[in-house]
């Protein structure tokens, strides 16, 4: 049975007038203080005073702009933090390593990096954050922006047939029954060991790590979301057309995405037992997105799902279906205009501070 295990989202993503997108740029802008006031609080002038050069790493970039505005943002707090030391700041190199699947557009995203005043040396780290992917005790400042609630593999039990916990019909975990959640649950648990013990072994003493990723409030809240509702339509649209002869059923039946919301104290919970790092902060964030639903028409809500749907989509059901299924996606985003217009937020973010003990 297939598992997606490498995906990517469609080139020039963060270019894309879609809410995912907006959403992603909003919660960078929410970060911003919160990152500068991390570095200015946790990096002393006794860690700073040892190194030649400050490794910054973004997982899940993509291909910019908001990639760019991330490292921009942490080199220009460290740059502070040395001058409130009475430190020149160019005593201090900076490497950022900019992380994705292999199938991410890296030439895109070089061919972006800014041409003027660019203070970093740049390079690639493509593979799964699922996994090491930098030398030990290397990375001194690790960000990931909505990334680390894309699992690295849809659990094999929800697309087993004669399993419980079989999601026929459905294609994530929420509003699925408990064996589906708790599937789910399990596997993201795992690759969360996976993630923390891996950057564990990459990031130096004392170093930050800052993540940014939807948390779930309860189910309530989820079902009330634009993020649920917009997938939902994907579930009616997949199930209409395979009803209809134009997908093959089983195909449908089995196709789940490798995408979990957690509560923020399972995170909590994730991070404490690893025991690697000490959370420094752990905070929501307001989002500018709520009542954007309101203005959504049909094929911006398709456009919205297509641009980090379409490369999992692809690989399962073949190229020559996508365009049908988000052409039925819109007649179907139209019939259910009204549960999109009144959706609430995007979804809830969590910001999460870790520190890397010594």
């Amino acid at each position: 049975m297939e598992s997606f295990r490498t995906y990517h989202i469609n080139g020039g993503r963060d270019q894309n007038p879609t809410a995912l997108v907006s959403s992603k740029g909003e919660g960078i802008h929410a970060t911003v203080q919160l990152i500068s006031e991390a570095i200015d609080e946790h990096i002393s002038l006794k860690q700073l005073s040892t190194l030649k050069s400050y490794h910054i790493t973004d997982l899940g970039c993509s291909v910019g702009p908001n990639t760019f505005a991330v490292v921009q943002n942490v080199i220009g707090a460290v740059e502070h933090k040395l001058l409130s030391l009475g430190v020149p700041s160019n005593v201090i190199d900076f490497q950022v390593s900019f992380n994705d699947h292999e199938s991410n557009d890296f030439n895109t995203l070089f061919s972006a990096l800014p041409a003027n005043g660019r203070r970093y040396f740049a390079a690639g780290a493509p593979g799964s954050f699922h996994g090491r992917l930098f030398p030990k005790a290397s990375l001194h400042f690790v960000h990931s922006s909505y990334a680390i609630h894309w699992m690295s593999q849809v659990p094999d039990e929800v697309r087993d047939e004669k399993s419980h916990a079989w999601n026929k019909g459905r294609i994530l975990s929420i509003a699925a029954k408990k064996e589906v959640a708790e599937a789910y649950a399990a596997q993201f648990a795992k690759d969360i060991e996976v993630f923390l013990k891996s950057r564990a072994e990459e990031v130096a003493a004392d170093g930050l790590m800052a993540l940014t990723f939807p948390f779930s409030k309860g189910f309530t809240y989820v079902e009330q979301s634009l993020f649920y509702r917009l997938f939902r339509i994907l579930e009616l649209t997949l199930n209409d057309m395979a009803a209809g002869g134009r997908l093959d059923a089983m195909k449908v039946n089995s196709f789940n995405l490798p995408i979990y919301i957690p509560p923020a104290e399972e995170i909590q919970k994730l991070i404490e037992r690893n025991g690697s790092f000490t959370i420094e902060n752990m905070q929501p964030l307001t989002s500018a997105t709520k009542g954007f639903s309101s203005r959504l028409d049909a094929r911006k809500c398709s456009m919205i799902v297509r641009a980090p749907m379409e490369g999992i989509m692809t690989n399962y059901f073949g190229a020559e279906a996508i365009d049908k299924v988000f052409e039925r996606y819109v007649e179907i985003a139209q019939e259910n205009s009204e549960f999109i217009s009144q959706s609430a937020a995007l979804t809830e973010d969590l910001f999460v501070l870790l520190k890397r003990k010594g």
